[in-house]
């Protein structure tokens, strides 16, 4: 196989590669040539097989990121993965789910050898500048009780040479795959190999914050933010919000410092960083 060239799917080559420990944290994996959106294609089936079920597909015609956006998911060469989680008891801040799993993916990315990656809050995974990969948690839940969760990942491994100009009119800002990143451009990376750190890390992940909330990932979180310090501005609607990134909030909020001692908070909006 040629340097990060797109292997077939398969489950059990992806099984092949988990310890046994993490495969007993895994009910199934469902693989698909096709599907509309990973996430709705776990959100249709019975409750009863969603927990800690995978499904993954080759080619997404409906891939959606945050805010309404599209995820672009060329077939062949790239990892979306969905994965649901049912929390029988609704006690954490379900709110840093995105954040938690933005630590997982990294720290499956760290295992390929990738360096340099963070995150940009809430949980895009960028490696200098470019988006290598997107997050989007779907919630369905009552005000108490049992929750879902949906945690769909959109990971660029390698995007098809043909897609090239299409990429550039359909994804309005900067973008990467591994294929591309430093020191992996010419390492023999599977994605089978790649999917199975994923899908031993984002169970644990789970597990652990079901145990111990978000306290347990904040510091390592804090240690991927690549905002931190900087000058940013949050849109929200027609408002913009200027100020210095100041890490997270218990909740996973983002705390932006406007003026010397006045933070805010902020659970959604779009941030960018200003340069001027």
């Amino acid at each position: 196989m040629n340097a990060m060239a797109p292997d077939q799917l398969d489950a059990d080559l992806i099984r092949s590669f988990m310890p046994g420990a993490a495969l007993e944290k895994l009910q199934h994996i469902t693989l698909l040539q096709e599907v509309d959106s990973t996430n709705t294609a776990l959100l249709r089936l019975p409750g009863e097989q969603q927990h800690a079920h995978a499904v993954m597909a080759e080619h997404q015609t409906g891939g959606r990121g945050r805010r309404t956006r599209s995820w672009h998911s060329p077939p062949g060469g790239n990892i979306y993965l969905s994965l649901g989680w049912w929390f029988n008891e609704n006690d954490k801040p379900l709110s840093t789910l995105p954040l938690i799993a933005a630590v997982a993916v990294c720290r499956a990315l760290s295992r390929s050898g990738l360096s340099g990656h963070g995150i940009k809050w809430p949980n895009d995974i960028l490696v200098d500048g470019r988006k290598l990969a997107g997050i989007l948690v779907e919630l369905q839940s009552a005000a108490s009780g049992p929750a879902l969760a949906v945690v769909g990942i959109g990971l660029n491994v390698r995007m098809p040479a043909a897609e090239t100009d299409e990429l550039a009119a359909a994804i309005d800002r900067p973008w990467t795959d591994l294929a591309s990143a430093p020191g992996l451009a010419h390492k023999d990376i599977s994605r089978n190999q790649l999917a199975a750190w994923l899908l031993e890390e984002l169970p644990q992940a789970l597990e652990t914050f079901q145990s111990e909330g978000f306290e347990a990932f904040k510091s390592d979180w804090l240690d991927l933010d690549l905002l931190h310090g900087r000058n940013i501005r949050v849109e929200q609607g027609n408002r913009e919000i200027a100020g210095r990134a100041r890490g997270v909030d218990h909740d996973g909020g983002l705390l932006l410092e406007t003026s010397p001692s006045v933070v805010r908070v902020f659970h959604s909006g779009e941030v960018s960083v200003h340069h001027g």
